[in-house]
């Protein structure tokens, strides 16, 4: 504790008096007396302060005073400190401030509310604000320090930071997008999903971008969309489109809230975005399957009930033709009765074979031998105006179907093929096994992975629309004149194919013709190699920088990854004016152009054209889902190029390609002999 002498800065000096007269004696008394008795005043409040408040020597900065507010602070007493330095004591946790704060009160007399470090007694490291004045005491050089303890506020201040970086971090590795954004489309923050989303390379691309007019696909959705929160107060699960940095549009579900600082005026919105694009085909998948799924069970249901009614219809009608035989007015309206009867027999097992509940005999089919048996017939159907080919894959699997009913699908699709080409035209039958991965499945609903052998029919015709192509396999559907067709072809093919435990995708777009691939279970897995063993083998990759041009996302994404996976650099675009902008870029280094045939806007054939312009050396892969002769037959590819046939396995994307770069090698840099 201090002694009861104060000294404090701004105590009064002792004086020695003069021999003067009594009264100056008693008023220098009465003075000094006045003078002690405030600074002892003082004394009491600066020992009463909770702060710590202390006297050091300068330059030793040895403690000279100290009050209660530093015992209680530190934990040391008085008579542990007086004569100490700071140093000595161990106080000091970082010497580096300290050391600034000498500097500073050398230089400019006075220290404010510089921030430190110390260790209390207890060893406890706390933190501590100082400001301190450079002062005389007794004639000696002091510094005077208040010391105030802010470790509670540093505490909550190292929260608020642990915190903000958790939240940030929770934002920059979100799977969604989360982004702020002003009423009038200016983007104030964005995530790394968020730009990923949109196909930008960073968040800095993102804030100098408006969301009406670059973001969203048409800038009067976004408009409606804030009309409608200000009629709602609510902006929840809202779907709408945008446009990517490529072009390419996805659907996306936005929720977010509107944040207001002042509490008066909206300052922006804060909104999670996900893309739900594959969600959505996915789910139009699973609504069509469910869709072909009920009416099957109710053409199941109709068929199986109305085909009692034809038994009875037709064995009473060859009763009465028994009974009057003779009766030949009589017999040719039964004749008639009969006649409708079959062709409406003819009917219910179509339906019943669409809706699978037609039993059946099936056996182990050859699928080569099944088309190479069908062909002549295949020939007279079609006429001599379309060319027929068959391309079929030596050594094929089996597949266990019933032969009658493969011969109906194959029937089925080359009439539909034929009237499709009412000018004439290309008809190509191929076969091929298959592997189709786990890829693959998830992003065809229903589709389980495996081996399969695949029948493909392929026609240069006119070709179907998205809106018909949803409604082919629906029985009844056609698009033929009225009187002209049942509307049961594709759904008895739907049918057969599905009891069969296949699978049949349609590709076609208008003016482009149509393939039909329809993959069989392969039936003799066991006689194949081991898929661990397949699993196992080493794939060919590369190093080289490969550009990808495919119109359909989830294909797009799918090659890119396998290559990617493999050691190639890939360059992706969406369409052809973003393939000519990255091949035109001369500091770009491209090894080969790997491309879908029929797109939008231009062919594959174009494009490679395009870029031979300025890249003459660059290698061309081609890929497409029509078989070979169709694309060549409707001038899309020259006869020389080389094709992928879609779907394509991991293994023969990987190993085309690096037979196609390393014979590239080959021709530009020949051995030397």
């Amino acid at each position: 504790m201090l002694t009861p002498k104060p000294r404090w800065p701004g105590e009064v000096k002792q004086t020695v008096n003069c021999p003067d007269t009594e009264q100056n004696n008693l008023q220098e008394d009465l003075s000094e007396q006045q003078l002690r008795q405030m600074a002892e005043k003082y004394a009491r409040m600066i020992h009463a302060s909770p702060d710590a408040i202390t006297v050091r020597s300068l330059p030793e900065r040895r403690y000279i005073e100290i009050n209660e507010g530093f015992t209680k602070l530190t934990g040391y007493l008085p008579e542990e400190v007086i004569g100490k330095t700071p140093r000595e004591l161990g106080l000091w946790v970082d010497t580096q401030p300290h050391e600034a704060t000498r500097d500073q009160l050398e230089s400019q007399g006075r220290v404010r509310a510089e921030e430190f470090r110390f260790r209390t007694k207890a060893g406890e490291i706390r933190w501590g604000s100082v400001s301190a004045v450079r002062v005389k005491l007794d004639g000696q050089e002091c510094m005077l320090a208040v010391t105030h303890d802010i470790t509670d506020r540093k505490d909550a201040e190292d929260a608020v930071r642990r915190s903000e970086a958790d939240l940030r971090s929770l934002v920059e590795g979100a799977p969604y997008g989360i982004y702020r954004v002003t009423l009038d489309g200016r983007i104030l923050m964005a995530n790394p999903a968020m730009a990923k989303m949109l196909g930008y390379e960073s968040q800095s691309e993102l804030l100098e971008l408006n969301m009406a007019t670059d973001v969203y696909r048409e800038a009067a959705s976004r408009t409606h969309l804030i009309e409608d929160y200000w009629k709602k107060n609510d902006f929840r699960e809202v779907e709408v489109e945008w446009k990517r940095k490529d072009g390419k549009v996805i659907s996306v579900r936005l929720t977010g809230k509107p944040i207001s600082k002042s509490g008066t005026e909206l300052d922006y919105f804060e909104v999670f975005a996900e893309d739900i694009t594959d969600r959505l085909s996915l789910e139009r998948q699973l609504l069509q399957s469910q869709k072909m799924d009920a009416i099957g069970r109710l053409a199941g249901g109709v068929a199986h009930d109305f085909n009692n009614l034809l038994n009875v219809i037709l064995g009473h009608t060859e009763i009465l033709e028994m009974k009057l035989a003779g009766n030949e007015g009589v017999l040719g309206g039964l004749e008639a009765i009969g006649q409708a009867g079959e062709r409406a027999a003819v009917l219910t097992r179509q339906l019943l074979t669409f809706s699978r509940k037609q039993l059946t005999e099936t056996k182990k089919v050859d699928l080569n031998a099944a088309v190479r048996e069908i062909e002549k017939l295949v020939r007279r159907v079609i006429g001599e105006d379309i060319q027929l080919t068959l391309r079929l894959e030596p050594d094929l699997g089996s597949v266990q179907i019933n032969p009658g009913q493969l011969d109906q699908v194959l029937m089925n699709l080359v009439v539909n093929a034929r009237e499709a080409m009412p000018s004439g035209g290309k008809l190509v039958l191929g076969t091929a096994n298959v592997e189709l991965d786990g890829t693959y499945v998830r992003q065809h609903l229903g589709v389980a992975s495996g081996h399969y052998v695949v029948l493909a029919v392929s026609d240069t015709g006119t070709g179907m629309s998205a809106e018909t192509m949803s409604h082919i396999f629906e029985p009844f559907f056609t698009t033929k004149e009225k009187g002209k067709g049942t509307g049961l072809g594709l759904s008895t093919v739907y049918g057969i194919v599905k009891q069969a435990g296949g699978y049949i995708v349609p590709y076609s777009e208008e003016g482009h013709g149509t393939t039909f691939k329809i993959y069989f279970p392969h039936t003799d897995q066991s006689a194949q190699a081991p898929v661990a063993v397949r699993l196992t083998d080493k794939l060919p990759g590369g190093t080289e920088t490969i550009l990808v041009v495919e119109d359909e996302k989830a294909l797009r994404d799918l090659t890119e990854r396998i290559l990617v996976d493999s050691g190639y650099q890939v360059l992706v675009a969406a369409d052809v004016h973003e393939a000519l902008e990255i091949a035109g870029d001369g500091r770009t280094k491209l090894d080969l152009l790997l491309t879908d045939v029929v797109m939008p806007t231009l062919s594959g054939n174009e494009l490679a054209k395009r870029v031979a312009a300025f890249r003459p050396d660059l290698p061309v892969l081609y890929m497409s889902g029509y078989a070979d002769d169709v694309i060549l037959n409707r001038g899309a590819l020259d006869a020389a190029v080389e094709l992928i046939q879609k779907p394509f396995t991991r293994r023969t994307l990987l190993t085309r390609i690096r037979v196609k770069l390393n014979r590239h090698k080959a021709m530009k840099w020949p051995a030397i002999e």
